[in-house]
């Protein structure tokens, strides 16, 4: 069987990563991180591909600027909400 992959869930874990460059969380755990991926992705829409061709096709697709901004914004939105309410307690983190 062919391996689907989202190309969506690649672009938000970059936009994540550096996001996290550039911004202090209460907390930036694992967990913390997966919180926001989710988040984030769950507002998107899923981009699937099973070939090199389709990768190319989908990255190609997913390079505008409205589509990089959207996918900032809600990676920005997800931090945001996770670090109001992160879904651990702080002497919960491992």
């Amino acid at each position: 069987m062919l391996e689907l992959k989202n190309h969506t869930e690649i672009v938000v874990q970059q936009a994540l990563k550096k996001y996290l460059g550039n911004n202090t969380l209460g907390c930036s755990c694992e967990r913390c991180q997966a919180d926001i991926m989710a988040l984030a992705l769950n507002r998107l829409p899923a981009r699937y591909y099973v070939s090199s061709r389709g990768e190319i096709l989908t990255q190609l697709e997913s390079q505008t600027s409205p589509d990089q901004a959207r996918i900032m914004a809600e990676v920005v939105r997800a931090a945001q909400q996770v670090s109001a309410t992160p879904s651990h307690q702080h002497d919960q983190i491992k």
